[in-house]
């Protein structure tokens, strides 16, 4: 059964005497029933409005179908119209394009006769650029069936070693970016093995295994963290949130140099209380995701915080750079204010309540191997904590503030 999911949309949208540049980033999601489980495309829209991401998506995701399969004439998604109607529909960003992943399980460059693989892949690519010259492709490097597929790998992890070598060989011929979804998938099943991936039928995934792919895929496209994001879906814990989104985002990070995504990511430079980004003629700069300046590539600091920059190439293309956190200004920290924080009862063998005297962002509880076991964002000033799960032990309890301070506090369960 096809599926066609409206454009869902989020505008920010302010009336002031001077226009403010709004990074509204569009992607279009093409795949199939890998992508339609559990709506990956609403996962990703939802991860992104929780971080105050303003964000508009659509997706064409018919169960079963490939992007070259020689059998299914023009429904596969190289000769489909809808495909390409929705290629034009729009001024995207991104496309990212999930093929069935059993076209990428062979040895290294090697795919099957039957399926137009890598031409599929670049006349959808070949289609975005010519419609929108400054869009990026990115390939969904997914997984396997959890058991493997015989004679490729016995494993699900093998099946991933071999699916994203053959994305490479893919990026090298086609260029664009790599979604490194099926090397996160690898971490989680290597260090959490409580958390399993695969929904009942252990091919598809489950709801944690498609909230770490949009994890990634928010990672790829905003180049930040996705623990920003304060969305979780019901049916995940704020545990394996956290272990999610933080898992996502660091396969990004780790792999930049491999994906293509370092060929669109420009850096900030930072010295002394100047921040350059050069080689752009117009620059967009933000401070915790608010706009502070447009110009030429350099500004002149004054607060600590978070920036980053939207580029402008000579095509006007916009290109995101990484964040650059700043915790001093003239390499001497901001003056100390102080700040009056309390945790009571304490000890305790139950509820706890946390009260500071400036606001909190973020309440973490971490065990003594460093686990986080507990996550809550954007608490109030007076917050309660559920200590009644938690084992007798010794916890430290750290608090997050705005510009990056943090306070940690010590807290006993009996």
């Amino acid at each position: 059964m096809k599926r066609f999911l409206p454009i869902l949309a989020l505008f920010l949208c302010t009336c002031i005497l001077k226009a403010v540049p709004v990074d509204t980033v569009k992607v279009l999601f093409i795949g199939n029933s890998f992508t339609s489980n559990n709506n990956l495309p609403l996962l990703f829209q939802q991860m992104a409005i929780g971080a105050n991401k303003a964000v508009v998506v659509n997706a064409y995701t018919p169960g079963g179908m490939s992007v070259g399969d020689i059998s299914q004439g023009t429904s596969a998604h190289m000769n489909n119209p809808i495909v390409y109607n929705l290629i034009r529909s729009n001024n995207w960003d991104f496309l990212l394009l999930q093929d069935n992943q059993g076209r990428f399980v062979n040895t290294y460059g090697v795919f099957p006769s039957s399926s137009l693989v890598i031409q599929g892949h670049m006349k959808i690519r070949d289609s975005l650029l010519y419609y929108h010259p400054c869009a990026k492709m990115l390939w969904f490097a997914g997984w396997g069936p959890k058991a493997g597929y015989l004679p490729y790998a016995s494993t699900g992890t093998g099946l991933i070693d071999n699916i994203y070598n053959n994305y490479r060989y893919l990026l090298d011929t086609a260029q664009q970016i790599i979604a490194p979804i099926g090397p996160a998938w690898q971490r989680i099943i290597a260090n959490d093995t409580s958390i399993n991936l695969w929904d009942v039928d252990d091919v598809h995934p489950g709801l944690n295994g498609s909230w770490l792919t949009a994890a990634v895929v928010y990672s790829t496209v905003f180049k930040t963290s996705p623990m920003m994001s304060t969305y979780i879906p019901v049916g995940i814990t704020s545990t394996v949130d956290s272990i999610l989104k933080t898992t996502g985002f660091n396969t990004v990070s780790d792999s930049i140099q491999v994906t293509g995504l370092q060929n669109i990511t420009p850096q900030i430079v930072v010295t002394g209380n100047t921040l350059t980004v050069t080689g752009y003629p117009s620059v967009d700069w933000y401070l915790n995701d608010n706009f502070v300046a447009t110009n030429a590539g350099v500004l002149n600091i004054s607060q600590t915080g978070t920036y980053t920059a939207i580029v402008h190439n000579q095509n006007n293309c916009r290109m995101r750079t990484s964040p650059s956190s700043l915790t001093q200004i003239n390499g001497i920290a901001p003056a100390s204010i102080p700040i009056t924080t309390t945790l009571f009862p304490n000890p305790s063998q139950g509820s706890i309540t946390i009260e500071s005297s400036e606001t909190m962002t973020k309440i973490e509880v971490i065990n003594y191997l460093g686990q986080c076991l507990q996550t809550i964002h954007h608490p109030e000033m007076k917050t309660e904590l559920d200590g009644s799960q938690l084992a007798k032990g010794i916890y430290v309890v750290r608090i997050s503030h705005p510009n990056n301070r943090v306070e940690v506090l010590k807290m006993t369960v009996n």
